[in-house]
């Protein structure tokens, strides 16, 4: 779709969401398409004649109001049965329509994480080796062993397939928790108040060889589960081996007691980055062969160009590899919006953030000014341009960016937005300014 017409699909959604609400625009406008747009008008796309003629009767006026109103009087609106989105259609309708039901789909179809389906360059496989030598019951030391990464690094997985493979071996040896899982177990025992439930608790970490815990950054605000995870590291020899995944190194987790913090840093650090470039193709071809499944390189692409994150890209490649095996066959790119419609909110974070950092770049403004409203006047139109270009970038619901940028309602969020269009339509230089900031996202 053209820069042109996802411009005007923008400016149809907004004039017919205000005049027919949400709901109503939703139902009978959810599955047209901006064709064309010349100098006579817009070419709708609908996907079938029925739609076409209910909504040429039933929403005629309206649509030649919003026509007009977003190209000025005159502009026509022409409806156009077109079969891609039929098809869209029809997909769409043969897959689960509710989040609850797409989980258990997922849960069902979804590999299990494996040693085998860890991707990394070869220079950073050390991790992985180290990992398997750990299942296996060697490794340097019962020293514990720390997964170091950003939120897509692979921590997860390699956690997962750490237990997946003991449990293999010597099924109970291995217990994987998440931190908040941790706790719960922890603070449960306390509030037993009674000896015997401290001592199971105990007693079920130490009959463990290995202990994983994930997601440890969790445990910032709850010094108590931090003591109590400190008391257990420092047992000394003969307990289980702890293999711990956090985001950032113990030195930075100024949240953390210094007991917990120097324990950890006594560590085997293992630092792990999220894949890249050919790393990120091959991951993403990779799961979609743990799937049964071959990857088409366009679609490939498109998740790429979708998702600004490693997690992103995993979860919308599950959601199209669960949606071809339904249907029985390879799904194209043109439908990861109907495979994965709302899936993103990782992505769309990441948008959000690439946003900010380049409009605060190019203003030379404060990046903190862009997340909560302020009365400074030179921070008031950067914060509309950056309201604008995620609108842009990634669709995002008016209430979601109006959250994104510290406001209560998206009215705000709706003026900034109507505003930036008139100003940009006025402004050529603007124009400009704005598709060169788009594109550096």
């Amino acid at each position: 779709m053209s820069t042109l017409c996802r411009e005007v699909e923008d400016g149809l959604r907004e004039e017919l969401v205000r005049a027919l609400g949400r709901h109503r625009y939703h139902l009978w406008f959810r599955d047209t398409r901006v064709l064309a747009v010349d100098g006579q008008g817009v070419t709708l796309a609908v996907p079938t004649e029925v739609h076409r003629t209910w909504l040429s009767f039933t929403y005629g006026g309206v649509l030649e109001s919003a026509c007009s109103a977003l190209l000025g009087p005159g502009a026509r609106l022409r409806l156009e049965v077109n079969e891609a989105e039929g098809e869209r259609r029809r997909v769409r309708e043969a897959l689960p329509q509710r989040p609850a039901e797409w989980q258990a789909l997922l849960e069902r179809l979804r590999p299990a994480p494996r040693f085998e389906g860890f991707v990394a360059a070869p220079a950073r496989r050390f991790p992985l080796l180290l990992l398997q030598q750990v299942a296996q019951g060697g490794g340097p030391g019962e020293a514990p062993v720390l997964l170091v990464g950003p939120p897509g690094s692979g921590k997860t997985h390699l956690l997962k397939a750490l237990e997946a493979d003991c449990q293999r071996r010597r099924p109970g040896e291995c217990l994987y928790l998440s931190a908040r899982g941790f706790t719960e177990r922890w603070v449960g025992a306390v509030r037993a108040r009674e000896v015997d439930a401290l001592r199971a608790f105990e007693l079920d970490l130490a009959a463990r060889r290995l202990v994983l815990i994930d997601d440890l950054d969790d445990l910032a605000t709850r010094p108590s589960t931090q003591a109590e995870l400190a008391r257990l590291l420092d047992r000394g020899p003969g307990g289980p081996r702890y293999v711990l995944a956090l985001d950032r190194p113990p030195a930075d987790q100024e949240p953390f007691s210094a007991r917990l913090r120097s324990l950890l840093g006594a560590g085997v650090a293992l630092h792990l980055a999220p894949a890249q470039g050919e790393d990120l193709d091959l991951l993403l071809r990779e799961r979609a062969r743990a799937y049964g499944l071959t990857l088409p390189a366009d679609v490939g692409a498109a998740i790429v160009t979708r998702t600004g994150s490693v997690r992103g890209a995993v979860e919308i490649l599950d959601r199209w590899a669960a949606a071809s095996r339904t249907l029985g066959r390879a799904l194209g790119a043109a439908f990861l919006g109907e495979v994965a419609p709302g899936v993103a909110l990782r992505a769309r974070e990441e948008v959000i953030r690439r946003v900010k950092d380049a409009v605060a770049r190019h203003f030379a403004l404060e990046r903190a000014l862009l997340d909560r409203p302020t009365k400074l006047r030179q921070a008031q139109f950067p914060r509309h341009v950056a309201m604008y270009l995620v609108y842009r970038a990634c669709a995002l619901p008016l209430g979601e960016l109006a959250a994104a940028f510290g406001l209560r309602s998206h009215s705000s969020v709706s003026r900034a937005i109507h505003g930036l269009r008139e100003r940009r339509l006025a402004d050529p230089g603007l124009e400009q300014t704005l598709d060169g900031l788009l594109t550096g996202v």
